[in-house]
C-alpha cells in the first residue's frame, strides 16, 4: 500500500483552509494521546493505565464517577483507578478515561447550535461501539483500535469549526443540501473535507496507523490501497458502523441525507450474515454506562426493525454501484461515439427505447402469430413485474398496463424464470401460476426473460387469450434470442442516452454546456415567439475571477465556479435552464419571465452571490466575490436567439462598466 503521508492532503492546502498556522494548532491533550498510545501498545498492563489516568485528578473522579453510577451495578464502591481496572478491566476503563478526555477536549458546554456538539459526540460513540461490536464478531485481532478509530472518525469537523476559515457551523448554515455527498459538499465550499482534515492531523498526532486510514477513508473507495485483512476490516467497521447510525437518524449533523456505503465493504463484511439486532444491542451496551454523565439518551434500536435496516443496506448498495459506475461508464462509452452509434443500432436501427421495445414486439407478433404480447419489467418498491408496453392484437378488453404480477415465495415459476433467467410456460401448477392467469384473463402464458451484463431488466410476456392455441416450447426458445437482442438493444440505448446527455453537460458544474444552451435557447425563441409568451435572459460572470486563479490556484478557481452553479440551479424554476456559457461566465434561459420580472431574479442572484461572497473571504481574504448580470428580454425588436445573446452580452459589458457587482438590461441594441 501507499505510504500514509501520500495518502493525505498537502500542508499547503490544509493551511488554507483554516485560520491559523498548521504547526500552531493545539493538539489533544496529552493524557489523550498517551492513552491513544497505549491503545495500540499490546505490552501495556494496567499498572501503566492507571498511571496515565491518575496524572489527571479531575479525569481520575469522572472515571471513579461512571463506573460507580447506577449503569454498572457494581456490588461495592470503587475508590481507585487499579481497583476499576482489575473489576471491568483493561479494555474498558481504558475506552471510559479516553472518552472522558475526548469530551472534555471536543464539547463545549453549549450547543443546539447548527453544528450540534452533544449530537456529534453521541454520533461518534455510537459509531465507536458498533464499529467494536463488527470487528470483535469479524476476528479483528484488535477491536479496542477500531473503538478508538469509531470515536475520532469524525475528529476533523471539530477541527473545521473551532479552526476553520469558514466554520464548519458556517458551513452547515450555507449548505446546497443537494443531493450530493456531504464530503463532495465541504470539498467545494470550505476546499477539503472533514476526513481529510482529521486524518491529517492525526498523522501529525503520531495516532496510529490504522485509525488514520480510518478516518481517512469512512466515506471513500479504499479498494486500491491493498490494505492488510486487520487494516482493511477496521476501515469497512468504521464505514459501515457509519452509514448503519446515520440511518437511524443519529449522524454527526442533523441533515436527512446519509452517506453511501462504499463496494469495499460488502466485499469485506458479508452483509446478510450480520446479525444486525445483536450488533446494535452490543453498541447500545458499550454506551449506556456513559448517557448520563454526557446527558443525552440514545435512539431505541428495537423500535426499528431488522428489515427496515436491511433495506437501508441494499437500497445504499444499488445506489452506490450506481454512484461509483458513472465515471467508468462514461470513460468507456465516450471513448468513441460516432464508433458507438453505429454499433448500438444493431439489431434495432433505432436508438429510442420506446421504438425498441415496440419493434420488437411487433416483430415477434409477425413470427409467431401471438394475441397478446406484453412487456414486464421489475418493481423493486412494490417486489411486483408491472407491465409497460402493450401489444394487444385481439382486443380483448383487458386493460394490460394496470396489471402486476407480485414477486412471492409462493411466485413458484415466475420466481423461477426470474432467478434461472429461462423461459417458462404458465399453466396454472400452482396457486401463483392461477392467480397470474385469473389477473391476464388467460390460459397459459409465455414468460421470456431478457437481461444484459447478467443483470435482469424484465420479461416478455405472451399468449393466445382469444384463439386460444397453445404456446409451442420452441417459440419461447426462439422468442428468447429475440430476447436477448432486446436487453443488448436496450442498454445500449440507455449508454447512448446517458453518453448524449453527458456530451450536454459541463463536466465541472454539472450544468449544460454550451452547445445544449444554444440548443434549448433557440427552441425557448421559437415556442415564445409562437405562442406571444414573454423570455429573458441572464447573463453573469464572476468580477476580477482571474484574481481567484491568480491568488489561489486554480483549483480554487474552479470551486468557486462550482459554487456559482449550484447557486444558479438553488434559485431557478423548474421551467429555467441553466448552463455554463464559457469560462466563468453563466447564462440563464427564463421561460415565461417578462423583463421586469428577470431584472428582479438577477438582483436576487447578485444578492445571494454577493452573500456567499462574504462567506468565502475567509478562505479567499483580499477577494471579494461578487457577480455582474447583464439581462435582455424578447420583443419585436429582437428577431432570433442569437441576437437575444447579444442583447444580454451587451448589459453585462455595461453592468460591469459600471462598477460591477450589479445588475442592468437591455431591451435593445440602441438602447
Amino acid at each position: 500500500m501507499q505510504d500514509i503521508p501520500a495518502l493525505l492532503p498537502q500542508p499547503k492546502a490544509v493551511a488554507a483552509v483554516l485560520n491559523r498556522p498548521v504547526n500552531e494548532l493545539p493538539t489533544l491533550p496529552v493524557v489523550a494521546l498517551k492513552l491513544l498510545k497505549l491503545t495500540s501498545d499490546v505490552q501495556s498492563s494496567s499498572q501503566d493505565l492507571a498511571r496515565v489516568v491518575e496524572t489527571d485528578p479531575a479525569l481520575t473522579a469522572k472515571v471513579l464517577r461512571i463506573i460507580n453510577s447506577a449503569a454498572y451495578a457494581l456490588p461495592r464502591k470503587i475508590s481507585s483507578v487499579q481497583q476499576a481496572v482489575v473489576l471491568l478491566g483493561f479494555s474498558t476503563i481504558r475506552t471510559l478515561a479516553l472518552e472522558v478526555t475526548l469530551f472534555e477536549q471536543l464539547v463545549p458546554a453549549r450547543h443546539g447550535l447548527a453544528f450540534d456538539r452533544i449530537f456529534f459526540w453521541r454520533h461518534c460513540l455510537s459509531v465507536a461501539g458498533l464499529s467494536m461490536a463488527f470487528a470483535e464478531s469479524l476476528g479483528h485481532p484488535e477491536p479496542q483500535e477500531v473503538y478508538v478509530a469509531g470515536l475520532l472518525h469524525d475528529i476533523g469537523k471539530i477541527i473545521l469549526d473551532v479552526y476553520g476559515r469558514i466554520s464548519y457551523r458556517e458551513f452547515l448554515n450555507n449548505i446546497s443540501r443537494s443531493e450530493g455527498l456531504l464530503v463532495e459538499e465541504e470539498r467545494t465550499l470550505i476546499g477539503l473535507s472533514h476526513d481529510e482534515v482529521g486524518a491529517f492531523f492525526c498523522a501529525e498526532w503520531d495516532i496510529p496507523q490504522g485509525i488514520i486510514l480510518a478516518i481517512r477513508f469512512h466515506h471513500q473507495r479504499f479498494g486500491h490501497l491493498n490494505l492488510p485483512a486487520d487494516q482493511a476490516l477496521l476501515v469497512a467497521s468504521v464505514a459501515l458502523a457509519n452509514f448503519i447510525t446515520w440511518t437511524q437518524g443519529n449522524g454527526s449533523v442533523n441533515l436527512l441525507g446519509h452517506p453511501i456505503l462504499q463496494p469495499e465493504v460488502e466485499e469485506i463484511i458479508d452483509l446478510e450474515r450480520v446479525n444486525l439486532q445483536a450488533m446494535i444491542r452490543r453498541m447500545e451496551q458499550e454506551v449506556k454506562s456513559a448517557a448520563d454523565f454526557y446527558q443525552f439518551s440514545f435512539p431505541t434500536p428495537e423500535e426499528l426493525r431488522e428489515n427496515m435496516l436491511r433495506t437501508n443496506l441494499r437500497l445504499a448498495r444499488m445506489n452506490t454501484r450506481f454512484y461509483y459506475a458513472r465515471e467508468d461508464e462514461h470513460n468507456e462509452a465516450l471513448s468513441d461515439l460516432t464508433r458507438m452509434r453505429a454499433s448500438l443500432t444493431s439489431p434495432h436501427r433505432s436508438l429510442d427505447p420506446e421504438e425498441i421495445i415496440t419493434a420488437t414486439l411487433t416483430s415477434i407478433h409477425r413470427d409467431f402469430n401471438f394475441d397478446r404480447l406484453y412487456l414486464m419489467r421489475i418493481d423493486q418498491d412494490s417486489r411486483s413485474l408491472q407491465i409497460t408496453n402493450v401489444l394487444d392484437t385481439v382486443a380483448s378488453g383487458v386493460d394490460l398496463a394496470s396489471c402486476s404480477l407480485a414477486i412471492t415465495p409462493l411466485s413458484g415459476t415466475l420466481l423461477g424464470c426470474l432467478r434461472n433467467r429461462e423461459p417458462v410456460l404458465i399453466s396454472g401448477a400452482d396457486s401463483g401460476e392461477t392467480e397470474a392467469l385469473a389477473k391476464l384473463q388467460a390460459r397459459e402464458i409465455g414468460l421470456v426473460p431478457f437481461a444484459n451484463n447478467n443483470r435482469i431488466l424484465g420479461l416478455i410476456g405472451m399468449d393466445n387469450s382469444r384463439s386460444g392455441e397453445p404456446i409451442r416450447p420452441s417459440a419461447l426458445q426462439a422468442v428468447a434470442i429475440v430476447a436477448n437482442e432486446l436487453g443488448m438493444a436496450l442498454e445500449n440505448a440507455r449508454r447512448f442516452a446517458e453518453v448524449s446527455l453527458r456530451a450536454s453537460i459541463d463536466g465541472l458544474t454539472g450544468l449544460n454546456n454550451r452547445t445544449a444552451l444554444d440548443a434549448m435557447l433557440a427552441e425557448a425563441f421559437a415556442a415564445a415567439s409562437a405562442a406571444g409568451t414573454p423570455l429573458s435572459l441572464a447573463m453573469f460572470d464572476v468580477d476580477h475571477f482571474k484574481k481567484f486563479n491568480d491568488r489561489f490556484g486554480h483549483q480554487a478557481g474552479d470551486s468557486v465556479l462550482e459554487l456559482l452553479a449550484a447557486t444558479a440551479r438553488k434559485l431557478s424554476r423548474p421551467s429555467d435552464q441553466v448552463g455554463r456559457y464559457g469560462g466563468e461566465e453563466f447564462l440563464i434561459i427564463l421561460n415565461h419571465t417578462d423583463h421586469n420580472e428577470a431584472l428582479h431574479f438577477a438582483e436576487r442572484l447578485r444578492r445571494e452571490i454577493e452573500k456567499l461572497g462574504v462567506l468565502l473571504g475567509k478562505r479567499f481574504p483580499d477577494t471579494p466575490l461578487t457577480v455582474s448580470v447583464g439581462v435582455s428580454s424578447l420583443n419585436p425588436t429582437v428577431e432570433n436567439s442569437r441576437q437575444l445573446v447579444a442583447l444580454a452580452d451587451q448589459a453585462l459589458y455595461r453592468a460591469k462598466h459600471d462598477g460591477r457587482n450589479r445588475v442592468a438590461g437591455q431591451t435593445s441594441s440602441k438602447a
